[in-house]
C-alpha cells in the first residue's frame, strides 16, 4: 500500500486550531480543582495578581500550582522534539519559549517567597490523588509555618565584619554548654528590650571583638524552625567592612579572619552554607527559612525571597470644584 505524504497544514488551519485550544480551564485544570474542593480546600484560580498566572494559587501561604500539559511544555523535548514532522519553523520555537517561558515564572515566583508546583497533565490523569496529595502537604506545611510565625520569636542578630576579602569568624571553643560549640559563626546574640537590631549588631560587636562599627549594611533575616519547638527564632543578619578600634580576645571563642573563598572548608551550620554567598548578592535583601530536624539536621530550606523596593503610584489630583 503506498504510504500517503503528509502536506503541512495552511497557516489558516493552524490558525483556526490555535483559537479552539483552551488556555485556561483545560481538562486537567478542572479535575484537578473539584478534587481539592472535594477534600475541602479553597483556591483561587487563574488569578492575575501573581505573576504567570497560576492555575491554582493559595496566595495566603504562597503556593502556586501549574498543570503543563506535555506537548505545549514541551514535556522530554529532547527526545520528543523528532516525533513533529510538519511546520517545524512554527511549532519548535513556539515550545521552545513555552519553555523558557515556564523556568522565568518558577523562578520570578520563587524569588517572591512562592512554592511552586507543576505537574504534567498525564500525572494529574493517572495519579489524582497523589499530585493533591503533593499539594495539601505543601499547603499544610506553610499553614504551620505561618503559625509558628505568629507566635513570639526568638529574635536574635549576626553579622559578618569585612576585610581584605576575608570575614572575622568566631569559633565557638570556650563555653560550656554551647549549641554553637566547634562551629564558625558570625558575631551577634540576642536583642535586648527596647533594641532595634542595628543597636544589638553593634553592641555585640563592641563586647565580643572591641571594634566599633561605624557603618553597616542590612542583609536580610533567617528564620529557623525546629521540629519539636513552638516558635521560631528571627536572626537578622548585617555586614560591615567600616569600624575602627583594637580587637581584644572573645571570652565565647577564638576570634578568625578567614578567606571568603575557604569559608566552605569550616565546620559550619548546614544553614550558614545556604545564606552565607547570599551577603555579597545584589539582589536586594533577602529572607530565607531553614528548617531543622531535632538532631540539628538541616532538612528543608525555603527561600531565598527577595524584597523589591514598591513602586511609587502617581495620586491622581483631585478637581476643584467651585463653591
Amino acid at each position: 500500500m503506498e504510504k500517503k505524504e503528509r502536506k503541512p497544514r495552511s497557516k489558516e488551519t493552524i490558525s483556526y486550531m490555535m483559537s479552539r485550544i483552551r488556555g485556561k480551564d483545560t481538562g486537567i485544570e478542572v479535575t484537578l480543582r473539584k478534587e481539592l474542593y472535594k477534600r475541602g480546600y479553597r483556591y483561587r484560580n487563574n488569578t492575575s495578581h501573581i505573576f504567570g498566572h497560576p492555575d491554582v494559587s493559595f496566595k495566603s501561604v504562597k503556593v502556586v500550582v501549574f498543570c503543563d500539559s506535555e506537548f505545549w511544555h514541551g514535556y522530554n523535548f529532547e527526545e520528543n522534539r523528532s516525533k513533529i514532522h510538519s511546520n517545524l519553523d512554527y511549532w519548535i520555537p513556539k515550545i521552545e519559549r513555552n519553555i523558557a517561558r515556564d523556568k522565568e515564572v518558577n523562578e520570578h515566583l520563587k524569588r517572591e517567597g512562592y512554592t511552586v508546583l507543576r505537574f504534567w497533565g498525564k500525572e494529574i490523569t493517572d495519579n489524582l490523588d497523589d499530585v493533591v496529595d503533593k499539594i495539601i502537604e505543601e499547603v499544610e506545611k506553610k499553614k504551620a509555618l505561618e503559625r509558628l510565625k505568629s507566635n513570639r520569636k526568638e529574635l536574635t542578630t549576626l553579622g559578618y565584619l569585612e576585610r581584605d576579602g576575608k570575614y572575622l569568624m568566631l569559633l565557638r571553643n570556650k563555653k560550656k554548654h554551647d549549641e554553637n560549640a566547634n562551629k564558625y559563626i558570625g558575631v551577634g546574640g540576642h536583642l535586648e528590650e527596647g533594641e532595634s537590631p542595628l543597636q544589638c549588631f553593634k553592641r555585640e560587636v563592641l563586647e565580643e571583638t572591641g571594634l566599633h562599627i561605624n557603618k553597616a549594611s542590612y542583609k536580610g533575616y533567617v528564620d529557623f524552625s525546629k521540629i519539636g519547638r513552638d516558635n521560631i527564632e528571627r536572626m537578622y543578619l548585617f555586614t560591615s567592612s567600616d569600624f575602627d578600634g583594637e580587637m581584644v580576645e572573645c571570652n565565647e571563642g577564638t576570634l578568625e579572619w578567614v578567606d571568603k573563598t575557604k569559608l566552605d572548608e569550616l565546620p559550619l551550620w548546614e544553614g550558614d552554607r545556604v545564606f552565607l554567598p547570599l551577603l555579597d548578592s545584589d539582589e536586594g535583601t533577602f529572607h530565607v527559612t531553614l528548617i531543622y530536624d531535632e538532631s540539628d539536621n538541616l532538612i528543608e530550606t525555603i527561600g531565598p525571597s527577595y524584597e523589591y523596593p514598591k513602586k511609587k503610584t502617581k495620586k491622581k489630583k483631585q478637581k476643584k470644584t467651585r463653591g
